[in-house]
């Protein structure tokens, strides 16, 4: 039939339809018809597919005639799985080695006798299915990994986590309110000197007590717990894993109730940032959520959103706790963790307003701004507060800094309950004579925002007015850095508050009615949190803690010249308190100095660097992991020099604990690694799972001690795609790299050889040798 098109021969073969043009070829060739492409595409696919594995396997291992031998090994820390592929796109499970079949023919193709319909039909079958089995089949595309099940499973976690951080932080918040009404109670019974004296005693106990625990639980809950944050969101995840531990949540909590129980002026948005994030890391143990953990892009994600969870329980801005912590935490933020974030803290939210609308505790209140309150004509005023308390922000970083310093210069060895205990009885003095500085910071900032007169307000005159600011700045400044949990936002803001309405009050002497001073307390209060903080979104979450945006020019304007001025002294409170903890930092580099330096000042030379070869074996493997404890990735060298690849230490351990297991049964004769490319999987060999839940094996990477005794070999998969730059490379361009990619090394080649290794480290301690940071 030459006229018949070659798709209607296509059609007729594939139907089973043959020339004679019966009636039931002919409606064998109809219902054929309407599959046939569909099988045409899926069968070029399948074979496509199926020679890109064959073709990138050839380059691994030398194929005999007609077959090719292949190791796959999955990067999950878990015994080898080898399988074997068909041509046609099968897959079964073999418990040894075994061969891929490239051959033309499969042993179980049908005999001649059977007709091509059957043959269809079993070849379609054995196809995974491309069919929906419901409606929400059609959003599995819309997941990382196209599973609903995997969506459902990750927005489970974080409205969980959003509902359990919100009321672990009201549990604390409450707990301190307790105290707080506990000392009060004692002082008043008692009265005169007495009460004096027990209100100093009982605050000075508390205090010692928060920092008590600290040293005993855990140390890494010693401070606001941002910095920590700041420092595992930029790729420090391996090295600051242990502030995530669970003891430090219980230290963490019970210093923060002790602390702000004990009457020192610290917050606790950034204590209620690390706890939620603590819990955030806890929830990867259930194992409904610990597949969540293995993709190291999304536990990233996930932590960052824990972020936004606490300071929007601490304030009940959703959107301005996210924006704040894509601000203060991240190096960079991806565009698809807003949602997760917003989900969040948006959860967190809620339970915030269905407690805190209870008589327990204390809550921001909103304004009742007039629209005639808030005038534009009076725009330079409040760019002058602004800009003021931009600089006094800087001061007050500085004056934090400079009390640290002291301290560590000439009294480098005192007793942390010394330090502690001097400035809570310092703090505890000052407040029972002056019940307002005890009050609590939410009522007074409530009060300092009212729009009435000053003698109208229910705790302020004109010596509190000017007392309150001063000093709250200086008792503030000694405590941010004393060894108990600490955050500094809400102090901030109450400082703002106060030197705000100060300064409406001395401009409604000045220019009459016309000025409402507590449209400036709102001002001031952004404007100098900004100042301390460099945050823009500070005024997000002031329009959403006051619940008017009719000061919405003033206080961006103000806001923004706070940012200005004070990034023209120095650096935020948290990259400050980065330095003096000396916690490992990602900088931000600034554009206006170039650095001179490149790859080959910083790096490694590969001479002095922990390597392995092909034909390393588990005794020499075990040394180099001994010798070297820190170390989370090793490259692989050829005898040559050249680089074959990186290999995670945590895949090494792992596949160690299991030749000992498997030794007894099977010995391999050969050790070598598996030159595994990663490209097309859902994490490199850096984004293995960096701890394990169920505690199979130490994050501190301990090996076997009787591996000597083992005549067994090891099987390593290895990344064969690590990043590679030259010598020559800037060191901005590794900034770079590590910033947006977070690999946990970069190797130095030359013309294909290794001859160095960079560490992320070691780019951070370059840009601070040459003062090359924001």
């Amino acid at each position: 039939m030459p006229s018949t098109s070659i798709v209607t021969r296509l059609i007729k073969r594939c139907a089973g339809e043959t020339d004679s043009g019966d009636e039931e070829n002919r409606a064998c060739a109809t219902r054929g018809s309407q599959q046939c492409f569909y099988y045409f595409l899926l069968g070029a696919f399948s074979r496509t597919s199926l020679a890109f594995a064959t073709l990138q396997q050839a380059f691994m291992t030398t194929p005999s005639p007609g077959t090719l031998e292949v190791d796959f090994a999955f990067l999950d820390g878990a015994d080898i799985v080898p399988y074997t592929a068909a041509r046609t796109g099968a897959i079964t499970e073999e418990p040894t080695n075994v061969a891929l079949n490239v051959s033309n023919e499969r042993e179980d193709a049908p005999s001649s006798t059977e007709n091509h319909v059957g043959c269809r039909n079993r070849w379609y079958d054995s196809l995974p299915s491309y069919r929906g089995r419901g409606i929400f089949s059609a959003f599995a595309h819309c997941t990382p990994r196209g599973s609903l099940r995997y969506l459902l499973r990750l927005v489970c976690f974080l409205t969980l986590l959003g509902v359990t951080a919100a009321l672990f932080i009201f549990i604390v918040d409450l707990s301190v309110h307790g105290l707080e009404k506990l000392r009060n109670l004692i002082s008043s019974v008692t009265g005169g000197a007495l009460g004096y004296v027990l209100y100093v005693l009982t605050g000075v106990t508390l205090c010692l007590l928060s920092t008590f625990w600290c040293a005993v639980l855990s140390k890494e809950a010693e401070g606001s717990g941002l910095p920590q944050m700041k420092s595992i969101l930029s790729g420090f995840y391996d090295r600051m894993k242990k502030s995530l531990e669970l003891r430090v949540l219980f230290a963490k909590s019970l210093g923060l109730v002790c602390a702000i129980g004990g009457g020192l002026p610290v917050g606790w948005e950034g204590p209620n940032v690390h706890i939620s994030c603590i819990i955030a890391h806890q929830f990867y143990r259930i194992h409904f959520f610990r597949d969540l953990c293995t993709d190291r892009a999304l536990r990233l994600q996930t932590l960052a959103a824990a972020c936004a969870v606490g300071l929007a329980s601490s304030f009940g801005a959703p959107l301005g706790g996210v924006l704040y912590s894509i601000e203060t935490i991240a190096s960079f933020y991806l565009v698809q963790a807003f949602w997760k974030g917003i989900l969040s803290a948006l959860s967190g939210a809620i339970v915030y307003e269905l407690l805190y609308t209870t008589p327990l505790v204390e809550a921001f209140e909103g304004t009742s701004f007039d629209p005639s309150d808030v005038s534009r004509t009076q725009i330079l005023l409040y760019a002058a507060l602004g800009a003021s308390m931009g600089a006094l922000g800087a001061l007050f970083i500085r004056c934090v800094r400079s009390i640290y310093e002291l301290r560590m210069k000439h009294y480098p060895g005192s007793s942390r309950y010394i330090l502690v205990g001097g400035v809570a009885f310092l703090a505890a003095a000052v407040q029972y004579p002056f019940r307002l500085f005890a009050l609590d910071p939410r009522a007074a900032i409530n009060d300092l925002f009212k729009a009435v007169p000053l003698h109208m307000t229910d705790h302020f005159g004109w010596a509190e007015l000017i007392l309150l600011p001063l000093a709250k700045f200086v008792l503030v400044a000694l405590s941010i850095g004393l060894p108990l949990p600490a955050g500094v936002f809400v102090p901030s803001f109450l400082i703002g508050a106060g030197f705000g309405r100060l300064y409406g009050e001395l401009m409604r002497i000045i220019f009459g009615d016309v000025i409402i001073p507590g449209s400036y307390a709102v001002v001031g209060a952004a404007a100098f949190t900004a100042g301390v903080t460099r945050a823009i979104s500070c005024a997000v979450i002031i329009f959403e803690v006051t619940g008017q945006i009719r000061h919405l020019v003033p206080v961006l304007i103000s806001v923004l010249l706070a940012v200005i001025v004070g990034n023209a002294f120095n650096r935020s409170l948290y990259e400050t308190l980065v330095l003096m903890k000396h916690l490992p930092y990602m900088p931000i580099l600034r554009r206006d100095r170039t650095p001179e330096m490149t790859a080959q000042d910083i790096m490694h030379r590969i001479e002095s660097e922990p390597h392995f070869c092909p034909d390393a074996d588990p005794s020499h493997i075990k040394s180099v992991l001994d010798k070297f404890p820190s170390r989370l990735v090793f490259p692989v060298v050829d005898s040559n020099g050249f680089l074959l690849g990186a290999v995670s230490r945590r895949v090494i351990v792992s596949r160690l604990h299991g030749v000992l297991r498997d030794s007894a049964e099977s010995t391999v004769e050969q050790n070598v690694f598996v030159l595994l490319d990663v490209a097309d999987l859902s994490e490199n060999i850096e984004g293995l799972v960096d701890e394990t839940p169920s505690g199979e094996h130490s994050s501190k990477g301990k090996v076997p001690a009787n591996l000597q005794e083992s005549s067994a070999s090891i099987v390593l998969p290895c990344d064969v795609s690590p990043i590679i730059v030259t010598s020559y490379s800037l060191v901005r361009q590794l900034h770079f790299l590590f910033v947006m990619l977070m690999p946990s090394m970069i190797y130095v080649t030359e013309q294909g050889k290794l001859i160095g290794t960079i560490e992320r480290e070691d780019v951070v301690y370059g840009c601070r040798e040459t003062n090359d940071i924001s």
